[in-house]
């Protein structure tokens, strides 16, 4: 609509004036379909709001395609005849295209092999999803990739636990999954920690010895950290997460301290006199900061400094961005300060997207002290309210069509209850809450799309023909909010933030219930009528899909 309103102007307005025009939705409280912002155009005119409104409401009073216009305060609101604007909300594209062109890499989940994954890394994989999905939906190729931390002091807990008390046991023997079993071994650590603190030291000899090749840790190694990527394997499968490719810590830290040498060589390093490597940063605002201990053995700056050379390697992005929880901002100043002076990466070009931590109605989780909840036993806990809910509905059901869906609904459920706060803000998970049918919830916008594709199922089909004439106002105001799809897209990519399109979809299914309630489809007053809704019933289905699949879920057949 904005296209058609501007190409107008531009015929009967100079096109400085025109460019200076700004379009937003209409203000709450306020009528109309399009509205006309003229805060900027009234600094560079130096003219009062009202005044430009006026003049070019004259322009547009002969519109063919416009009922009548309303001047509100700093605002022209536009009200379009149902017939036009039904026509582009008919043929409204599902993508925006503002990124065409751009290649774009995106990492996200990053986990340890000393644990299983949680609902911390549920949030960092809702919003991983997501983003990699929006990008793509206006029009830039995304490589989505992951950083596995196989290394370090922290797998070296869980390794030291299990050689110490784990007495050969086996995932298998236990009948646990693998990677609960290895992060069994790593709170096993930290209890026995407290009461004996010469474990840390046992912890770095440990590290050492793996550095050096220690043939004995490497096999104690290998064989754990097999166990907890089957097992992140399994968990990834289930929510729908594929990497294109997996950077491994254990194979580019090496790599990360070449550039440190390189480093100090150029000057950006320098080695301090008990022996590790830092950089100074004070002048920037920031502190010190060890690239290499003095051990010689790497931190991870070291290696991300590898990863980030890697994947300009690979895959010749515009932007590299990392999912990484806010806990992580100063680490990120750090590393694109130092990919900038290293040379190897301008910092313009990473994007670090950061969330508050996640947190359970008693407090905050603790991997240390086994008070996280796993992705698995939440998936479960959540697929067996679905199931409850469904059976209550539906006695006739298989259990086959109870588990397939029960599992839809779940996926819903906590995807989107970790992607309706803005990243930036922390959560309280509810589990309850997350699973309701009604309300602001996954599976509410699940049931609408449900109910809509139940009446095209009764419709027995949609026609082709143009039945634009039977549009009124009340379809009106759903083909206006199916228009701000794509501009929602570009949103929520320009921002980081997939909650623009969160918010959106609640409101699109929110208002398609309002008419509904008060406008039958099947049973219209006339056959044009009823027509018409049909393909209005099917373009709000087509956007509810499609945002839906956007934000990483499925929509159920039946619920």
């Amino acid at each position: 609509m904005q296209s058609l309103v501007l190409s107008h102007l531009q015929q009967n307005i100079d096109q400085e004036f025109c460019s200076k025009i700004q379009f937003s939705p209409v203000p709450r409280g306020q009528s109309g379909d399009l509205a006309l912002s003229f805060f900027a155009l009234a600094k560079s005119e130096k003219q009062a709001p009202p005044v430009l409104a006026a003049e070019v409401a004259k322009k547009l009073k002969n519109a063919d395609f416009l009922e009548k216009t309303e001047i509100v305060g700093p605002y022209l609101n536009l009200f379009f005849r149902p017939e036009v604007l039904m026509k582009e909300a008919l043929a409204a594209p599902l993508e925006g295209k503002s990124l065409a062109g751009k290649t774009i890499v995106l990492e996200f989940s990053g986990p340890n092999t000393n644990k299983p994954l949680h609902l911390g890394h549920m949030r960092n994989h809702a919003l991983g999803i997501s983003m990699a999905n929006i990008l793509e939906a206006v029009g830039a190729q995304v490589h989505r990739v992951n950083i596995i931390n196989d290394r370090g002091v922290h797998i070296c807990k869980s390794m030291l636990a299990y050689q110490k008390w784990g007495n050969g046991e086996t995932p298998q023997q236990s009948g646990e999954a693998p990677d609960a079993f290895v992060g069994r071994y790593y709170v096993r650590f930290e209890t026995e920690a407290k009461k004996d603190e010469s474990l840390k030291n046992e912890i770095q000899t440990m590290l050492q010895k793996w550095e050096s090749g220690d043939p004995e840790i490497r096999a104690l190694w290998e064989k754990m950290n097999q166990w907890a990527l089957s097992g992140h394997a399994k968990t990834y499968k289930r929510q729908g997460i594929e990497f294109e490719k997996n950077y491994i810590e254990s194979e580019t830290y090496q790599l990360g301290k070449e550039f440190v040498q390189e480093g100090v060589k150029k000057g950006v390093f320098q080695k301090r006199d008990d022996g590790a490597i830092a950089i100074d940063l004070t002048k920037e605002g920031l502190d010190e900061k060890v690239v290499l201990r003095p051990d010689g053995t790497s931190v991870y700056l070291t290696q991300d400094i590898a990863v980030a050379k890697l994947r300009y390697q690979d895959f010749d992005p515009d932007e590299l961005v990392y999912v990484v929880a806010d806990e992580q901002n100063y680490h990120f100043k750090v590393l694109f300060l130092c990919l900038e002076k290293l040379g190897l990466i301008e910092s313009k070009k990473c994007v670090h997207l950061g969330y508050g931590l996640v947190h359970l109605p008693d407090g905050r989780m603790k991997s240390r002290e086994g008070t996280v909840v796993d992705a698995d036993t939440l998936m479960d806990t959540l697929k067996n309210l679905a199931a409850a809910e469904i059976k209550a509905r539906h006695d006739d059901w298989t259990e086959e069509q109870i588990s397939e869906t029960a599992e839809k609904i779940q996926d819903a459920a906590w995807k989107f209850f970790l992607l309706s706060t803005a990243p930036k803000k922390a959560i309280t998970f509810d589990a309850q809450k997350s699973i309701q049918f009604e309300g602001a919830t996954g599976p509410y916008l699940q049931y609408a799309g449900v109910r809509i594709q139940s009446i095209l199922r009764k419709a027995g089909g949609v026609p082709d023909e143009d039945f634009l004439s039977h549009f009124g106002e009340a379809e009106k105001k759903l083909g206006g909010k199916v228009l701000e799809f794509a501009p929602v897209l570009e949103r929520a990519a320009e921002t980081m933030n997939p909650t623009y399109l969160v918010t959106y979809l609640l409101e699109l299914a929110q208002d398609w219930s309002s008419f509904y309630a008060g406008n039958s489809v099947l049973k219209a007053d006339t056959g044009g009528q009823k027509d018409a809704r049909l393909q209005l019933a099917e373009k709000v289905l087509a956007v509810l899909k499609r945002g839906i699949e956007i934000l990483g879920f499925q929509l159920p057949e039946r619920m």
